[in-house]
């Protein structure tokens, strides 16, 4: 088990390999490897994997089947299945020997926010991407199947485009929320164009070429396009988070287009994918 000091130590090597010494955005996950080979713990590593064994299914299983399933012997996951057992963490069926998990993980997740969470580990990675780049970025989630603002860095210069945090806007007419829609599940989709009146008013024509369109955007690492709601403006989105992942979030850049009429630069775009990336790995998303 790490110390205190320890664990701060590794904190603070992940934290500082955000910026190299040129002020560029790294690659936070090639940082976590390195380190996590480093202070690698092999008996919580085998917590981890029958943990996300265990969650990925509704089943319960026995000892060798989760020995199989995780790619280990049934000797080097015994003591610690007993001790997870002890520690409140599984249930062992008395009958047949089977394990699951219990609700303990589960209270254990419920007493921490999400949108809290997200917030607090977005904010300075999004104001180094605003410094970086010298232009406004957002960080937007589905809310009540319309997509909300949750956080807004503005840009370093004396003028800046400003979203307010909070505000909601169509799902299906955003660049945001296409992208949040395109990486989402087929429930999530159906339950948001049975909800928007944009999509009750598009022909069947219409409503193809949308979805061509969520197609073409899924298959993208980001995506780019005019906003519906501000004139004059593009925006650079890219996901936060995997496709038709349970938590996803869409992290835009956003510029004046008449400023340059090439649009975004390939410098901006790796930023801003490189940032998302580092947010979905700090959230374990």
């Amino acid at each position: 088990m790490f110390s205190t000091h320890a664990a701060w130590h590794v904190q603070a090597q992940i934290f500082f390999a955000f910026t190299d010494e040129i002020g560029g955005i790294v690659d936070i996950a090639k940082a976590q490897q390195e380190i996590s080979k480093k202070y690698a713990v092999p008996a919580l590593d085998k917590c981890f994997e029958i943990f996300q064994f265990l969650a990925s299914s509704s089943h319960a299983y026995t000892q060798s089947e989760i020995a199989k399933g995780v790619g280990r012997s049934t000797n080097e996951i015994f003591r610690i299945l007993v001790n997870l057992e002890m520690n409140g963490y599984l249930r062992r069926d008395a009958t047949s020997g089977k394990y699951r998990l219990s609700f303990k993980l589960y209270n254990l997740s419920r007493s921490i926010s999400p949108l809290d969470e997200l917030r607090q580990q977005s904010i300075p990675l999004m104001d180094d991407l605003a410094h970086q780049t010298g232009l406004s970025c957002q960080l937007s989630i589905l809310h009540q199947s319309q997509t909300m603002v949750l956080v807004h860095a503005r840009s370093p210069g004396p003028v800046s485009l400003s979203v307010a945090e909070g505000a909601v806007f169509s799902t299906l007419e955003s660049n945001a929320g296409k992208v949040l829609l395109a990486h989402s599940n087929d429930e999530v989709r159906r339950l948001i164009f049975e909800r928007d009146l944009t999509w009750h008013s598009m022909s069947d024509m219409e409503r193809q070429t949308f979805i061509n369109t969520l197609n073409d955007i899924q298959m993208s690492s980001s995506y780019s396009g005019s906003t519906s709601y501000i004139p004059g403006v593009i925006e650079h989105v890219a996901l936060v988070g995997k496709n038709k992942g349970k938590q996803i979030g869409a992290l835009s850049l956003s510029k004046v287009e008449s400023v340059d009429a090439k649009g975004f630069s390939e410098m901006d775009i790796d930023a801003l994918e490189t940032t998302a990336l580092n947010i979905s790995t700090i959230l374990g998303l």
